[in-house]
């Protein structure tokens, strides 16, 4: 019976590609995403609210419920213009029509650790389809042909969304007063912030040992200074089980774009979070207890090129936070604003939208 259903299930879907493959085509744009439930992350909210035209949103966390499936290919196949932030994995079983344009504006522009076929080489259809690709730096494009199996000139160094507002003083101001409004108890103190990224084994996700004790690291701070800890958004799990003095995870309250704005470090690994950090101009440091056997491979030379020193020992964890602070890497930090960030100019939402519009009006 299950066969059965199963089969007549792909068989109504064939038949919905049909039916939708004839309906008009609306002048409206798609924002389809899969990084949150219900909701658009920064990258896209930033052109979802500077773009003055019909929306659509479409936000299920991955994987998506297979309830949700046949609305999906009825909003792919009726908008003429869809946006996606993360892969889309839609596109691999629906070719859209002519008309149609994909405005893929990656959620990690630059040229940091390898991502899509770089990966994955095998052949899959999951980039499939894109008409353009929003990447942080001309220097980062040529990572992205090889990432997305994609010709150059599909490829525009625009900048991220996002960072737009890290470029605003009065946003910046107002930002750090509303946080501070919020947890007065962390005013006037020095604040690290710390955001890991996920970890795979082969393709699953696994849950990732950071190797510290926190116990330890909450009494090595002292009262003027705090820890500040910000999961990845794809995972369900924290490192901190019980209140602490000194270390607050703030993943379920606050965004990672304030918290980088109102720190003094940021800790990371392999996360793109280093380019808002470093249009903010944050000293980094990265923390790679898992270095030597981490997976995936890198486009830059890890960790020569990094705008920051890496190790590896979570005992030094406190005192080499401390020390990246006193004895920033001026030359490293200007030279990957160079390489990987310099199209982070404050437009990078204009440019998106007018590519938009312009589609719209075609």
């Amino acid at each position: 019976m299950k066969r059965l259903l199963k089969k007549c299930y792909r068989v109504f879907l064939r038949v919905l590609v049909a039916v939708c493959r004839r309906l008009p085509l609306r002048r409206r744009v798609l924002f389809f995403s899969i990084r949150a439930e219900g909701k658009l992350l920064e990258n896209a909210r930033c052109v979802y609210d500077a773009l003055d035209a019909k929306k659509t949103v479409f936000a299920h966390k991955h994987p998506i419920p297979s309830k949700y499936r046949p609305y999906a290919y009825f909003l792919l196949l009726t908008h003429k213009v869809i946006v996606t932030d993360d892969y889309l994995p839609y596109l691999r079983e629906v070719e859209l029509r002519p008309a149609q344009r994909v405005f893929q504006i990656w959620h990690a522009g630059g040229g940091f650790k390898k991502m899509g076929f770089d990966v994955f080489p095998e052949p899959d259809t999951i980039h499939a389809q894109y008409d353009d690709v929003i990447v942080t730096a001309e220097d980062c494009r040529k990572f992205f042909v090889t990432a997305f199996r994609l010709p150059i000139d599909k490829i525009h160094a625009y900048g991220l969304p996002r960072t737009d507002k890290l470029l605003d003083a009065a946003w910046l101001q107002k930002t750090r007063e509303d946080f501070f409004a919020r947890h007065p108890e962390l005013r006037d103190k020095t604040l690290y912030l710390y955001c890991p990224t996920f970890r795979e084994a082969g393709k699953k996700r696994v849950r990732f040992d950071p190797q510290l004790d926190f116990d330890r690291i909450d009494r090595e701070l002292t009262d003027s200074e705090a820890l500040l800890l910000h999961m990845h958004p794809t995972v369900d799990y924290t490192f901190v089980e019980k209140p602490y003095a000194h270390v607050f995870d703030l993943t379920k309250e606050e965004d990672t774009l304030t918290l980088q704005c109102v720190s003094d470090l940021l800790v990371t690994d392999y996360s793109s979070v280093i380019v808002e950090g470093s249009v903010l101009g944050m000293p980094m440091l990265f923390y790679c207890p898992d270095f030597d056997t981490y997976e995936r491979g890198f486009y830059l030379t890890y960790p020569d090129d990094l705008p920051g020193e890496m190790f590896t020992d979570g005992t030094q964890f406190v005192a080499r936070m401390r020390g990246a602070i006193e004895n920033r890497s001026i030359e490293r930090e200007k030279e990957y604003r160079r390489a990987q960030t310099s199209a982070c100019d404050g437009h990078a939402t204009e440019r998106v939208v007018k590519v938009i519009e312009d589609w719209l009006r075609g």
